[in-house]
């Protein structure tokens, strides 16, 4: 049990992920050619490093008993002897996960832990491994 604990995964970036962050550069790139001052180049320059960080501030970790999730570097823990169901979706639903094609879904058996239905879904990085330490510490999982 040692060895997975403080287990770390990052969110998985794809290439929608890297589409994003392009087209937020291309826009930085185009006023700075412009005679428009220095203030729209700082105003994308911070647009760009906040959704860097946005990206960079999603990962996950397992510690021990909890699957904590990482958003914008602001921590939610989840039991992981509640999770009922792991499998992967192309859900667009707005989630803490980079990617938009390397996605799991998961659900868990008490509807109280994310205060509704729909499954919480990520994007971690090494899905198999990850789900594995899942289910060494809770077999019961379905996926």
């Amino acid at each position: 049990m040692k060895k997975y604990r403080n287990a770390r995964y990052s969110s998985r970036w794809d290439c929608f992920t890297w589409a994003i962050i392009g087209l937020v550069t291309v826009g930085c790139i185009i006023p700075y050619f412009s005679d428009d001052g220095i203030w729209p180049i700082i105003i994308c320059l911070v647009a760009l490093a906040f959704i860097l960080l946005t990206f960079i501030g999603i990962y996950y970790r397992i510690d021990e008993d909890k699957l904590i999730v990482y958003t914008f570097f602001v921590p939610t823990a989840y039991p992981i002897a509640k999770i009922k169901e792991i499998k992967t979706t192309k859900s667009v639903l707005s989630a803490p996960a980079a990617s938009l094609t390397h996605r799991l879904a998961i659900t868990f058996t008490d509807r109280k832990i994310l205060k509704s239905t729909t499954p919480l879904i990520i994007s971690p990085v090494r899905q198999k491994e990850f789900i594995k330490q899942l289910l060494i510490i809770n077999p019961e999982i379905s996926h």
